[in-house]
């Protein structure tokens, strides 16, 4: 008799933390190799209308200027997939001061890199100057202790050691606005064409120089459409654990931009499918882990379809705040201990508790623990409970500046379980019956006039 296979996340999630041997196998990894460029140019004319006509003029003024200038990085990658980017890049031989002499509207910022700011009316574009490649040995901080991630970065470089250097293959493309060409150093296009995430040499070596690494290959495949490739993917989950020696603001930052594309459910299969999941909320793996083992795959897909759903909404324009977000992700770790007699202050105390040590780890600023712990505390006011009154005034509770985003956690989990849809519909006529005062205009400070 055949048994049925295992959807990947679930195995993911059952798999549990990365064993001792794992670990070990990952020690043994292939010894990082140099990457050879070489070029390929791919002649691709995009529609005038998905370029921003500011970047290309950037790009010209800097070829007539004398130097090299392309778009560059995710702009060319969404072109690539007949995405519309949302911002544009461009990279150039110019040095930072060059470039400042080129645009009076330009601003150079940074202290490890120097970047130029070309300022326009409603947009920056921002230009970069070609960077030289990092050592292969990944030591660059000099100490030969076998730390693979960088902490220098900033030498100039060429097209060639520019592309290397980055992290995908599908984010190291350069576009000539004028000779409609790709410049591909690094098989970017044919893994485009392949709808393939791939890293730009050793995985085993790319993902620890920068482990924040391992979570934009999950929002870029699951916003796309990809797959990540295998090498990447057992890469990943060897190395996932080293995601916490990064910056706590750079992971938080990169989890909200993955759960705001509208591919949140996709991504959270591939974090949980590659144990990546398991390392940045660990709390949350080990609720659905014995969720499993009591009740079966019930909550676990009751989680996906919430996810589904709020993808759906966000596809559709419906913008979800990061709070609200956080919630969708948490609900199940904080709603779960608080058992039905539990009172609202003492709710919003539990909840704060549980919440601290996942702030803590993922950078969590305290305003929006508050709005995760208002919107989840708020959502047993919304549920009628059989044979009780409510106890606070409705129009003083719709007006509270939290109940937008409360109602649209309260409306997804009854279009993801088909129930109490009434009740929302109620809600969201009891805020147009009672909308919220206007928010104070904060008052304008005074112009300092300089003495003549």
């Amino acid at each position: 008799m055949m048994t049925e296979s295992r959807p990947e996340y679930l195995e993911g999630l059952l798999s549990g933390p990365l064993s001792a041997d794992a670990s070990a196998a990952a020690e043994s990894a292939p010894q990082p190799v140099i990457v050879e460029p070489n070029l390929v140019e791919v002649s691709r004319e995009f529609p005038r209308e998905l370029l921003d006509q500011e970047a290309v003029r950037v790009v010209r003024r800097l070829n007539e200027g004398g130097h090299r200038a392309y778009l560059v990085g995710g702009c060319v990658r969404d072109l690539l997939f007949g995405l519309r980017p949302k911002d544009f890049d461009v990279v150039t031989s110019a040095e930072p001061a060059q470039i400042k002499k080129l645009f009076r509207n330009c601003r150079i910022i940074g202290r490890r890199f120097r970047l130029a700011h070309i300022y326009f009316r409603d947009k920056i574009i921002e230009v970069a100057t070609f960077r030289a490649a990092t050592p292969p040995n990944g030591e660059s901080d000099g100490q030969g202790d076998g730390e693979l991630i960088i902490r220098d970065d900033n030498v100039f470089g060429d097209p060639e050691s520019d592309a290397v250097r980055r992290d995908f293959t599908v984010n190291a493309l350069f576009y000539d606005v004028d000779k409609k060409l790709i410049l591909d150093y690094v098989g970017g296009v044919q893994d485009a064409e392949a709808r393939m995430i791939r890293t730009i040499g050793n995985p085993h070596i790319r993902l620890r120089e920068d482990p924040i690494r391992m979570l934009r290959a999950v929002r870029l495949a699951a916003r796309i459409g990809c797959a990540v490739d295998d090498e990447t993917i057992a890469a990943t989950r060897a190395y996932g654990r080293d995601i916490l020696d990064a910056a706590a603001p750079r992971i938080h930052e990169d989890l909200q931009r993955m759960f705001s594309g509208g591919a949140m459910a996709p991504a959270f299969d591939m974090l949980l499918s590659y144990g990546v999941l398991e390392v940045i909320l660990p709390e949350l793996t080990t609720h659905l882990r014995e969720a499993y083992e009591f009740e079966g795959i019930e909550e676990l897909e009751s989680m996906r379809s919430l996810l589904q759903h709020a993808d759906r909404w966000t596809q559709a324009g419906r913008e979800l705040s990061p709070a609200v977000r956080m919630a969708l992700l948490l609900a199940p770790v904080l709603l779960t201990p608080l058992g039905g007699d539990t009172t609202r202050r003492d709710a919003g105390t539990q909840l704060t508790e549980a919440l601290r040590p996942i702030a803590q780890r993922l950078s969590i600023s305290k305003k929006e623990c508050e709005r995760v712990r208002q919107v989840l505390v708020a959502l047993g006011k919304m549920v009628p409970r059989a044979g009780k009154r409510r106890r606070f005034s409705v129009a003083a509770f719709v007006k509270r500046a939290y109940f937008p985003d409360a109602l649209d956690f309260f409306e997804l989990i009854t279009e993801a379980t088909g129930e109490l849809r009434d009740e929302a519909e109620r809600w969201r006529k009891k805020m147009d019956e009672f909308p919220a005062p206007p928010a104070p205009e904060k008052p304008k400070r005074p112009r300092r006039r300089r003495p003549r």
